[in-house]
C-alpha cells in the first residue's frame, strides 16, 4: 500500500538541476520553473547592475558585488525547484545598500570639499540676503525683475493650458479600463502610455534647449518646452484618475445603447473633472518653478537674467531675482492648494 507523502516534506516544482541553468543566464532557472516574472526580474536586475559597474571606471570594483546577486539568483532558483520559495528581502536590501555605496562613489561626494567651501558659501548667502533693489535709476533692478517674473508666470500658464486638448485625448486612450477588451484597444492603450512616458521622461530643460534651437531664444521656446513635457506629465495623472472612476455610471450609459464617445462625455468626464481641475492647477504651480530654470538655456523669463547675475557673481542682484521667484512660488503654492482642496 502506498504511503501518503509527508505533509512537512517540500514539494518539487521542477528538476533541481535547472538551478544550474541560472549560472549560465540569470533567471533561466526560474523560467524553467514557470516563474516568468521572477525570471525577468532577476535577468534585468543582474544584467543592468553588471552593465553599470562595467561601464563606469570608478564602479568596476563593484562588479564582484553584483556577482553575489547572480549567486543568490542561482540559490533562489534551486529553492523554487525543490518547492521552498524564499522571500527576496535579503537580496533587495543588499541591492539597495550596494547602489547607495555605488552612488556615493560615482557622484564623488566629498565632505571635505564642502567644509572648505563654507567661506565662499558665506559670501553667496550674504549677497542673497541683501538683495539690490535699486541701481543708478530708481527701482530699475526691481522693475526689470518684476516684469521678467510676470513673463515667467504667463509662460507657465500658457504652457499649462496649450497641451490640455492633446492631454485629454491621450489620457482617455491611455486608460486601461476604457481601452481593454480588444486587440486594437489594447494596442492603442500601449501606444498612448508609451508616448506619455516618453515625453515626461525627457527633462524639461533638455526640451527647452531643443526648442530654443528650433524656434529661437525667448519665452515661446519656454512655453513649448513646458507644453511638450506637460503632455506626458499631466496625461499620466489624468489617465490614472480615469482608471479610478466608478464603472457603474459608464455601464448604465452603455446599457442605453450610447456610443463610446457618449460614454466618455456623460459617464467619465463628470467623475474626473474635479480631479482634472486640481491636477491642472498643480501643474501650473510646477510649471512656474520649472519656467525659472528653463530660462538658463534660452527659454526666456526671469531665469535668463538670474543666470547672468550668477555668471558675474553679482549675488545682490541674484538675491533680488531669487526672492521674487520664492515669493511667486509661495503664492502659487497657496493658491493651487486652495483650488485642489476645493475640487479634489
Amino acid at each position: 500500500m502506498k504511503q501518503p507523502a509527508d505533509s512537512q516534506s517540500p514539494q518539487r516544482t521542477c528538476n533541481p538541476l535547472v538551478a544550474v541553468s541560472a549560472a549560465v543566464i540569470p533567471g533561466l532557472g526560474h523560467l524553467a520553473c514557470g516563474r516568468r516574472s521572477r525570471a525577468l526580474g532577476w535577468f534585468l536586475w543582474i544584467l543592468g547592475q553588471s552593465a553599470i559597474c562595467l561601464a563606469a571606471p570608478t564602479l568596476k570594483p563593484f562588479v564582484w558585488w553584483a556577482g553575489l546577486l547572480w549567486l543568490w539568483s542561482i540559490i533562489d532558483a534551486w529553492w523554487l525547484a525543490v518547492g521552498r520559495e524564499r522571500t527576496l528581502t535579503i537580496p533587495i536590501v543588499f541591492g539597495v545598500v550596494l547602489n547607495l555605496v555605488m552612488g556615493w562613489t560615482i557622484t564623488e561626494v566629498d565632505l571635505g570639499a564642502l567644509a572648505r567651501g563654507m567661506q565662499s558659501t558665506g559670501t553667496i548667502l550674504s549677497g542673497l540676503l541683501t538683495p539690490e533693489l535699486t541701481s543708478q535709476q530708481p527701482n530699475d533692478i526691481l522693475t526689470q525683475n518684476v516684469r521678467l517674473l510676470a513673463e515667467t508666470i504667463y509662460m507657465a500658464l500658457i504652457g499649462t493650458v496649450i497641451p490640455i486638448p492633446v492631454t485629454l485625448a491621450l489620457s482617455v486612450l491611455g486608460a486601461k479600463n476604457l481601452m481593454r477588451g480588444s486587440v486594437f484597444g489594447t494596442s492603442v492603450y500601449g501606444i498612448s502610455r508609451s508616448l506619455m512616458n516618453l515625453l515626461r521622461s525627457i527633462e524639461v530643460i533638455v526640451i527647452a534647449f531643443m526648442m530654443a534651437t528650433a524656434v529661437g531664444i525667448g519665452p515661446f521656446a519656454g512655453v513649448m518646452a513646458l507644453a511638450i513635457h506637460g503632455i506626458g506629465a499631466q496625461g499620466k495623472l489624468y489617465s490614472e484618475a480615469i482608471e479610478d472612476i466608478d464603472s457603474g455610471p459608464v455601464e448604465a450609459i452603455a446599457a442605453t445603447g450610447a456610443g463610446w464617445i457618449q460614454r466618455i462625455v456623460y459617464g467619465v468626464l463628470p467623475q474626473v473633472t474635479p480631479q482634472f481641475i486640481a491636477f491642472t492647477m498643480y501643474r501650473w504651480d510646477i510649471n512656474v518653478r520649472m519656467a525659472t530654470v528653463i530660462g538658463l538655456v534660452g527659454g526666456g523669463g526671469i531665469g535668463a537674467t538670474l543666470y547672468q547675475y550668477i555668471g558675474v557673481a553679482d549675488w545682490h542682484k541674484a538675491g533680488t531675482s531669487i526672492w521674487l521667484i520664492a515669493t511667486a512660488v509661495i503664492l502659487m503654492d497657496w493658491a493651487s492648494a486652495a483650488v485642489r482642496d476645493r475640487f479634489a
